[in-house]
C-alpha cells in the first residue's frame, strides 16, 4: 500500500467517525417516541434490566451516597403490598423497581398512580410499584430534611412546598439528585421562570414543578361594573399609579374597599423584586417601594389590612387582588356562587415595561441521591409533571394546576375549555393571560 493510499483510508476512517458521532448527536436532541424512560435512551445513564435494576444502577445509586456520606439502607425487591400503614398505599407492578414517594396532598396519590399505570402499560420491560406515603405539611417537611442530613429513611421521590425547597435543597449537589438530563427532553416546551428557580449554587436543577403559579391580577366584574368600570378601563390599567386612580374612583361610588392586603403574602416582595429584577435597584430597594406603595393604599382608603384575604374575597368585600394563578383552587373550594364573576389581568408594574410576574405558589418534587435507583425514579417524576400528552390529558383536568407547557397555552381546544370547572368562574380565560405575560416572567427565588 502506497503512502498516499494509507492517508486516504486514515482520513476516511476519521470522517466516518465524525459522521456516527453526528448522527448520535442528532438523535440525543430528537423526541423521543415513548417518554417513558427516557434518560435511560438519551443519554450514558445506568442499564436498565428487563426486570427490577441492574448492578449498573446499584453502582450509580451507590456513588451519590457515597458523596453525600448516606449510611441509609437500600431497598431490594418488589415490596410486600399485603401490609401497609395509615396514610400509606401501594401501586404498580410487584416484579418492578420499587420507588417510595411522600407527599403532603392525597390528590397527587391519585394522580401519580394514574400516571404510573400509564408508565407502566407504555412500556412494560421498566415497570414500577411505588408505596405512597401522604404526611401532614409540616411533618413532612421536617421528616424529609432530617432524613436527608441523617441518610436514613428518605424516600426515592418527594412533594415539597416551592416556599420550603431552599431549606430542603441545602446541600442539594450532595443529597439531592440532580435531574438535568432527565428533564432535557422536556424542558423547550417549558416556561423557564418556573424551572430557573429550582436550580442550586452549582446551576444543576434539583425540582421539577407541577404548575406556573404565576402572578396575575383578579377582579370582580360584578363590583366594579356597579361602580360603573368596565373591562376596558380595567385593561387599561398598566402602572399601580393608574391601579391607584382605579381605586379612588371605585371609593367614590361607595361601594367599600377596592383591594385587601396581606402583607405578610409571599406574592408582594416577589412581584416587587420581579418588577426591578432587570433593572440595577436592588432588591430590598424594590421591597420597599412596595411597603411605600401599600402605605399610600391604606391612607387613601383604597386597600384594607388583613392576616386572611379569603374571607374578604368569598364575601364581596373587595373589587381587586394580586394573588397566583394558584387562588383558582379557591373559587372550587370556597366560592361556588361565584361562576362568571372574575376577571383575569396582568398585574400592574411601578414603570412601564417592566417584567410584570412571577412564579410563586407550586409543589416542587425532587429525588433523593440515596435513591437506589435516581434516574428511573427522575424519569417516571418527568414523565408524570412535565410531558405535554399527560398535561393535557390529566394534570389540568384532574388537579387544575396552570400548566407549564408553553405549546398548551396557545392550543385553544385545551385552554379555552368550558367543561373545566375552573374556567366557569372567569369571563376570560386563565391560559390567555399566561400567554400574554409570558415573556414578562421574572425568575425570583421563593
Amino acid at each position: 500500500m502506497t503512502e498516499n493510499n494509507a492517508a486516504l483510508i486514515k482520513r476516511l476512517l476519521i470522517l466516518s467517525r465524525l459522521l456516527a458521532l453526528v448522527i448520535i448527536l442528532l438523535a440525543g436532541c430528537a423526541k423521543p417516541v415513548s417518554p417513558v424512560g427516557v434518560s435511560k435512551h438519551s443519554h450514558n445513564g445506568p442499564l436498565w434490566g428487563n426486570k427490577g435494576v441492574t448492578s449498573a444502577e446499584n453502582a450509580d445509586a451507590a456513588s451519590h451516597a457515597s458523596s453525600a456520606n448516606l449510611s441509609g439502607s437500600v431497598k431490594t425487591g418488589a415490596a410486600d403490598n399485603s401490609v401497609t400503614a395509615p396514610g400509606e398505599s401501594v401501586a404498580g407492578d410487584p416484579e418492578g423497581t420499587h420507588l417510595e414517594l411522600w407527599t403532603y396532598n392525597e390528590s397527587h396519590v391519585n394522580y401519580y398512580t394514574k400516571l404510573l399505570q400509564q408508565w407502566n402499560d407504555q412500556d412494560p420491560d421498566y415497570t414500577l410499584q411505588i408505596t405512597f406515603k401522604t404526611m401532614p405539611y409540616e411533618d413532612l417537611h421536617t421528616a424529609f430534611t432530617e432524613a436527608l442530613k441523617t441518610g436514613s429513611g428518605t424516600p426515592d421521590i418527594c412533594d415539597i412546598d416551592a416556599y420550603r425547597f431552599k431549606e430542603v435543597s441545602s446541600g442539594s449537589d450532595t443529597l439531592l439528585y440532580p435531574l438535568d438530563v432527565a428533564v432535557a427532553p422536556y424542558v423547550y416546551e417549558l416556561h423557564p421562570a418556573r424551572l430557573d428557580v429550582y436550580k442550586a449554587s452549582d446551576g444543576k436543577l434539583y425540582g421539577v414543578p407541577f404548575r406556573m403559579g404565576a402572578a396575575v391580577q383578579y377582579w370582580n366584574t360584578v363590583l366594579l361594573q356597579s361602580a360603573g368600570i368596565t373591562t376596558k378601563e380595567i385593561d387599561a390599567v398598566t402602572t399601580w399609579d393608574d391601579f391607584y386612580a382605579l381605586g379612588e374612583r371605585y371609593l367614590s361610588s361607595g361601594k367599600g374597599s377596592f383591594t385587601a392586603v396581606d402583607e405578610e403574602a409571599a406574592v408582594w416582595p416577589m412581584l416587587a423584586s420581579a418588577e426591578f429584577s432587570a433593572e440595577e435597584e436592588p432588591v430590598n430597594d424594590a421591597a420597599a417601594r412596595m411597603s411605600e406603595l401599600h402605605k399610600k393604599w391604606f391612607d387613601g382608603n383604597i386597600a384594607k389590612k388583613t392576616s386572611d384575604i379569603d374571607p374578604e374575597i368569598s364575601s364581596g368585600n373587595v373589587a381587586t387582588f394580586t394573588a397566583s394563578l394558584a387562588y383558582m383552587d379557591r373559587f372550587i373550594t370556597d366560592m361556588h356562587d361565584q361562576t362568571d364573576t372574575w376577571y383575569i389581568t396582568k398585574c400592574p408594574v411601578f414603570k412601564s415595561g417592566q417584567p410584570c410576574s412571577v412564579c410563586l405558589d407550586d409543589v416542587v418534587t425532587v429525588v433523593s441521591a440515596s435513591s437506589k435507583a435516581p434516574s428511573l425514579a427522575a424519569d417516571y417524576l418527568c414523565f408524570s409533571k412535565l410531558y405535554t400528552e399527560n398535561a393535557r390529558s390529566f394534570l389540568w383536568p384532574d388537579l387544575s394546576y396552570d400548566v407549564c407547557n408553553k405549546p398548551l397555552w396557545s392550543n385553544e381546544e385545551f385552554s379555552h375549555d368550558r367543561t373545566n370547572e375552573y374556567d366557569t368562574f372567569f369571563v376570560n380565560y386563565p391560559y390567555d393571560v399566561l400567554k400574554e405575560i409570558g415573556d414578562r416572567i421574572a425568575t425570583v427565588s421563593p
